[in-house]
Order: C-alpha cells, then sequence, then structure tokens
C-alpha cells in the first residue's frame, strides 16, 4: 500500500490534549484535605472554640451538620481503609515512632482527666493517621501532589468567596482585625498557615507552569489579605528553602553537601538572633514582645506540664474553655486559651514527656533518612516532604499544628514518614504499589495527571 492511499500523507497528525478528568478517588481526597483543612468547622458550621470567640449561640444546623459532616468524612475514609486493609497492614510497621504515638495518644485515655473526651479524640486522631497512611500508599508522589493542588485550590477561592461575598461570616472577628480575612477558616492565622502550605505544594514541584503560577499568585493573595503577620515571615521562608532545592538540582553532590550545611547554620544563626532580638523583631512586625499574650499563656502551660511531667493530662482533654484547668490559663491571661500556641508544650501537656520524646524521634528519624535522599540528589522525590517538615517546626513554635484530631498536618506528617521510609528502603517513591497497578493501564502508571499536564 502506498503511502497517499493510506492516508498518512495528508499531513502530520495532530496530537489531542486529553480530557481533563479527575478520578473520583482524587475529588473525594481533596474534599477531605480541604475538611480537615478548615478543622472540620464548614462555614455555617462552627466549633465551639469559633462560637466563643465571637459570642455566638450555636444552632441546630451547628450541632446536626457538625455532626452529620464529621460522619460522612470519617465513613468515606473507613471506606477507604477497608478497600485496602491488606496494603496497610504491610506498611504500619514503617512508621516505627509516629504508630508509637499514635497508639500512646489512644492510650492516653487510661490516665486522661477526662476519659471519654479523650477516647472520642483519639480516635479521630487515629482515623486521620491512618488516612494519611493510605494515602501515601496508594496514590504515586505527583498524584499527592495534584490531590493538594485541587484541595487548596477550593479552599482559596472559597476563602475569597465567603470573604468578599459573606464579610459577616469571611473577616476576622478579632479586635483590630476586622478587614482581615478569614474566609472559610474560623481566624485568620488558620487562613494565612494553609496558604503558605498550598505555596509550599507548588513551590516543591519542578516546572512551575503557567497553571500553577496562576495558583501560586492566588495562594499569595489570600494570604496577604488574611492579614497574618506570622504567615507573611514563614512565607519567606518558604521561599528562600525553594530557591535553596532549585539550586541544588543543578549541584554535584560535594555542593549539595555544603550547601545544606551552610542552611543548616544559617538558620541556627539566626534563631539565635531572633530569641536575642525578639523584641526588635516582633516590632517590625507589628506584635507586641509578648507575642499577643503567647509567653504568658506558655508560662501557664509549663507550670501545669510541671505537675504531671511524664505522661500529662491526657489527649485532648486539657484545653476547655471555660471548663476544668484551662479556666486558670484563661483567668490569668483574661481571655480564652483552646490550646498552647507551641505545638511541643501541646504534646508535653497532654502526652506528658514520653509523647513529647516519640515525636522528636519520629522527627529527627524523618531528617535522617531524608538526607541521604538529598545528597543524592532525588530533589524532586524529597522536596515535598522537606517543606512539610520544615512547616511544621516552623509553625509549632507559636502554634499547634500537629496536635489537632481534625488537622491537616497531621495527616499530611503521617503520609510524609511513610514516603520517606519508602525512600529510604529504596522503593520507586513515583510508582503506585502492585495493588494499585493491576487496576489502570501499565502504559499509564508513569503517565502525568490530568492537573499535571495543562
Amino acid at each position: 500500500m502506498r503511502i497517499a492511499e493510506s492516508g498518512l500523507a495528508a499531513g502530520p497528525v495532530r496530537m489531542r490534549q486529553p480530557p481533563l478528568r479527575l478520578p473520583l478517588a482524587d475529588i473525594l481526597c481533596a474534599l477531605i484535605f480541604a475538611f480537615f483543612a478548615v478543622q472540620g468547622a464548614i462555614p455555617g458550621i462552627a466549633p465551639g472554640q469559633a462560637l466563643e470567640a465571637t459570642n455566638a449561640a450555636p444552632t441546630p444546623l451547628m450541632r446536626i451538620g457538625g455532626i452529620a459532616s464529621q460522619v460522612v468524612i470519617d465513613g468515606t475514609i473507613l471506606l477507604f481503609l477497608l478497600k485496602d486493609a491488606r496494603l496497610l497492614a504491610r506498611r504500619i510497621l514503617s512508621l516505627g515512632y509516629a504508630a508509637l504515638f499514635a497508639a500512646l495518644v489512644i492510650f492516653s485515655t487510661l490516665w486522661s482527666i477526662d476519659p471519654l473526651l479523650t477516647l472520642r479524640r483519639s480516635l479521630a486522631f487515629t482515623l486521620a493517621g491512618f488516612f494519611g497512611l493510605w494515602f501515601a500508599s496508594r496514590f504515586p508522589l505527583r498524584r499527592q501532589i495534584s490531590i493538594l493542588m485541587l484541595s487548596m485550590v477550593l479552599l482559596a477561592l472559597g476563602a475569597a468567596f465567603v470573604a468578599v461575598c459573606f464579610p459577616q461570616i469571611g473577616l476576622d472577628h478579632s479586635p483590630g482585625h476586622h478587614s482581615d480575612w478569614q474566609g472559610v477558616f474560623t481566624q485568620k492565622n488558620a487562613c494565612g498557615r494553609i496558604m503558605v502550605l498550598a505555596t509550599a505544594v507548588v513551590l516543591c514541584q519542578r516546572r512551575l507552569t503557567i497553571p500553577r503560577l496562576a495558583a501560586l499568585s492566588l495562594f499569595v493573595f489570600v494570604l496577604v489579605m488574611s492579614g497574618s503577620r506570622g504567615a507573611w515571615l514563614i512565607e519567606a521562608a518558604v521561599f528562600v528553602l525553594s530557591l535553596l532545592l532549585r539550586l541544588m538540582r543543578r549541584m554535584e553532590q560535594r555542593g549539595r553537601v555544603l550547601l545544606g550545611l551552610a542552611a543548616a547554620v544559617l538558620t541556627a544563626a539566626m534563631a539565635a538572633a531572633a530569641v536575642l532580638f525578639l523584641s526588635q523583631l516582633t516590632g517590625l512586625l507589628g506584635r507586641d514582645a509578648t507575642l499577643s499574650g503567647r509567653t504568658a499563656i506558655w508560662t501557664q502551660v509549663w507550670s501545669f506540664i510541671r505537675k504531671q511531667p511524664w505522661l500529662g493530662y491526657g489527649y485532648g482533654a486539657f484545653w476547655q474553655g471555660i471548663h476544668g484547668p484551662s479556666f486558670r490559663v484563661a483567668a490569668t491571661v483574661h481571655f480564652i486559651v483552646f490550646h498552647a500556641h507551641n505545638g511541643f508544650l501541646e504534646i508535653w501537656l497532654d502526652l506528658g514527656a514520653a509523647g513529647l520524646l516519640l515525636f522528636l524521634l519520629t522527627y529527627l528519624r524523618a531528617w535522617r533518612r531524608l538526607w541521604p535522599a538529598l545528597r543524592r540528589g532525588q530533589i524532586d522525590q524529597a522536596a515535598w516532604p522537606l517543606f512539610l517538615l520544615v512547616l511544621i517546626a516552623l509553625y509549632d513554635l507559636d502554634e499547634n499544628t500537629l496536635l489537632i484530631y481534625n488537622g491537616l498536618f497531621w495527616v499530611l506528617y503521617v503520609s510524609a514518614l511513610a514516603h520517606i521510609e519508602g525512600l529510604a528502603a529504596g522503593r520507586r517513591a513515583e510508582m503506585p504499589p502492585p495493588s494499585f497497578r493491576d487496576e489502570i493501564p501499565s502504559e499509564t502508571v508513569d503517565a502525568p495527571h490530568p492537573l499535571l499536564s495543562y
């Protein structure tokens, strides 16, 4: 057959762009992450701490809707976990100290000052951790990032929409911040924190395409409108880290080692300078030297830690507003407090020195296993967990981001630990597990995700 007869001479074949189709699992995961990002406080269904901050009374919709939304999210997670129970059973032991940390959270019910509250919250906390492990085990890293991108874009657009169209909900209600955006979140700092995380999701990727740059611009805009100055400072650190990683991609192994060591020394020096010149730094950020009353909270928290230093007061049991021992803290600082405003003190308060030690072991183990990957030049595989470890360390200095039963950072922390263990074991971190590969054609395993190809 001649070429003309076969139709191949009519001109070059034009490749059609594949349609943008998202699997149902991706959409459900993105919505679950959005739920955790707002800590279960869907706009109109606010948690108790948001109601006390605004002096608003709970409505029947808040009670019914809050329970219903939690049941739907937990039920969906359970379906995912049961479907891949064998996969989770194989991977859970790889978490090591993190699995022991989650077990300690549950066992703290035995000595908690409010056992029923600890039991309820610890089960939700453990379920969220299992979801993080499932997420890392079920999807390759590229697909994980695309799902997180989808969730972050939805949150940013929702925050802007609510702040502009429903200012009574979308603007912060704390004194002096009535023009700051909180959007779909319960507070401006929560909005800023998630937007910083969203920028890290974009910057951890090698290529900054036009859609990714558009998403990055959206995240930075919402971050600025949140008025969270602490988030602005951490955002600057995120961009610096992104620049360092891009330099590492261009270096040989010796250069990467030197750059990593220099960055560590510089970080330590900057931390020491921040402690020595705290008053000047807070003045530049427009904040007082007490960090908006945080230093007074830390003093009170430390006095309670000294009373029960080894096992703490039980997970999630200490902070109950005007009830229990937290009332004494509120009476001293003259406002309602719902956490220690320091993630490390929060762990010590809830789980004692035993819990803090287990967390530090998980964190240091993650860095010890991540460093060889950076040294070998596996920047693409190591970038996302690296960003997350840095953000957890920075944010838990004056907030509590990790020890939240409906919080996003715990889920992502567990998934990052599972991914890091995969890197250390020499697995192909960008490939799905065997059980997942059987469900899709082999020629599409390495194909880019729909959200990553546009």
